[in-house]
Order: structure tokens, then C-alpha cells, then sequence
């Protein structure tokens, strides 16, 4: 992470970021959730500076993603050519459409203030997790009547504990997505949204499908998830076989 202020910052940091190996650049253009100094509701980055970190990750093939929340933060990274919406879950109908419109990306999570939440313990952070919440339920029913290009995320990082979680916070898409969406999200359309970093892109060949020439990325579950989404919620017992780039890592098959 850096801060950069100010256009020339912008481009030498976004510039410094890809020279020290990064596949794609992200910004924050608007406050978040654990933020001390930085409310929710604010806006970063002006149009000019935005501009800049897309403008230097276009010369290096790849694209810039952007950590924001309010339709306005969403719109003026929009405007300015960001790829992909990181969070997004205040945007009204509106912005939900131009994120649409532009074929931009949104990465969303199943933020529900719930027991698989990161923690929260000061009043003002939990807060902001319980407003974020309840805009959660109405991004993902905006995402799929606009046909948005919706990719998985957890935002699990800083919460080693949640690592187990991530199968069961897929499997709550249930309440908006039949499983097979729930499934090519996870998978395939996570492969489309990183394979906009061309060069950059770490993984040599293809990711998110099984057919020759790609990475050996499987897993064998104990029955159909097609049929009952909430066997990946239990991977230790349902998960026979796990296998990354065609090396094994569990097989109990």
C-alpha cells in the first residue's frame, strides 16, 4: 500500500507498484468500513488522478480496480476508466447500470453483518458493517437484473479464522443466484476478470475451466454441488480431492 496525492504521486506510485511485479493496480477511491481516518461516505482521488493510475497501468496491458461504496464514488471511477468495482454495495439503480453500460466489473462479497464477518468492535466500524449489511441483499439483486459482469470475493485478509468460512459465504448466494451461477462466479468468471491483466497476469495459461492447455486447477466433491451448493460450505468433509497447477494437495479418494 502507499498514498499518493496529487497526479505526478499517482503515477509514480501506480508506476512504482508495476514495477515491483504488480498484475493489476488497485485505488481507493472512497472510505471504507475499518477506515480511522477516512468515512465511508467520502470520496478519493479526483477525476485527473484517477486518470493517471488508469492511464499507467494501460501503458503496462493491464487495468485498474477501485475499493469504493456510494454511487458517486462508483460513477467517478466509472467516468475515468476503472475496470472493476471492488465492494460496491451502496450503489444505487442507477450506478448499477453504468456499471453495466460500461462492461466494467463488480467484485462483490456477502457482507451480512453475520457470524462469518470480520470482527468489528468499535461502535462507528460496526456501524458502517451494519449499513453495508443491508445494502448487500439489494447490490446482488441490481447486479443480476442489469446483467452485471459479478465476480466472488470474501475480503477475508486481514481475518485468518475466515480462511475456512469462504465455501459457506459462497454457498449464501443461494439467496440470489441458482447454483450453477453461484459456481461459474467462483470460477470461471473470476478467470475472465484476472485475465484482463494480459502480460501481467501471473498465471501462463488459462484459469477458471477445465480444458487442455489450462492450469490444472480441480476439485472432486462428495456429491453434486449442482443439486446442494451448501457441500462447499464443508470442505475438510466433502472436498476428496484438491488440486492447484496440477499438483495435488489433498487426495482421499
Amino acid at each position: 500500500a502507499a498514498i499518493a496525492d496529487g497526479v505526478p504521486e499517482v503515477l509514480r506510485r501506480v508506476r512504482e507498484q508495476l514495477l515491483l511485479g504488480a498484475s493489476q493496480v488497485k485505488i481507493m477511491t472512497g472510505g471504507g468500513v475499518s477506515s480511522v481516518y477516512d468515512p465511508i461516505d467520502v470520496n478519493q482521488f479526483t477525476d485527473e488522478e484517477i486518470r493517471a493510475a488508469v492511464n499507467a497501468t494501460s501503458d503496462w496491458g493491464t487495468y485498474v480496480c477501485s475499493h469504493v461504496y456510494t454511487p458517486e464514488g462508483i460513477q467517478r471511477a466509472l467516468r475515468n476508466g476503472v475496470k472493476c468495482i471492488e465492494h460496491g454495495q451502496l450503489a444505487d439503480e442507477a450506478t448499477v447500470k453504468m456499471i453495466s453500460d460500461e462492461g466494467a466489473w463488480w467484485s462483490l462479497q456477502p457482507f451480512l453483518a453475520d457470524e462469518d464477518a470480520n470482527p468489528k468492535t468499535d461502535p462507528v466500524q460496526r456501524e458502517n458493517q451494519m449499513r453495508i449489511a443491508e445494502g448487500t441483499a439489494r447490490a446482488y439483486e441490481l447486479g443480476k437484473t442489469h446483467d452485471v459482469k459479478m465476480a466472488w470475493g470474501t475480503d477475508i485478509l486481514f481475518n485468518p479464522k475466515g480462511t475456512a468460512t469462504q465455501g459457506k459465504q459462497l454457498a449464501k448466494l443461494s439467496r440470489w443466484f441458482d447454483n450453477a451461477e453461484i459456481l461459474a462466479m467462483a470460477t470461471g468468471r473470476n478467470g475472465e476478470l484476472l485475465a484482463l491483466s494480459g502480460e501481467r497476469n501471473p498465471y501462463r495459461a488459462k484459469v477458471g475451466v477445465i480444458e487442455p492447455g489450462a492450469l490444472a486447477d480441480v476439485v472432486v466433491i462428495d456429491g453434486n454441488p449442482l443439486e446442494d451448493i451448501s457441500l462447499i460450505a464443508d470442505p475438510e468433509k466433502n472436498m476428496k480431492l484438491i488440486m492447484k497447477d496440477g499438483k495435488i494437495y489433498k487426495n482421499v479418494l
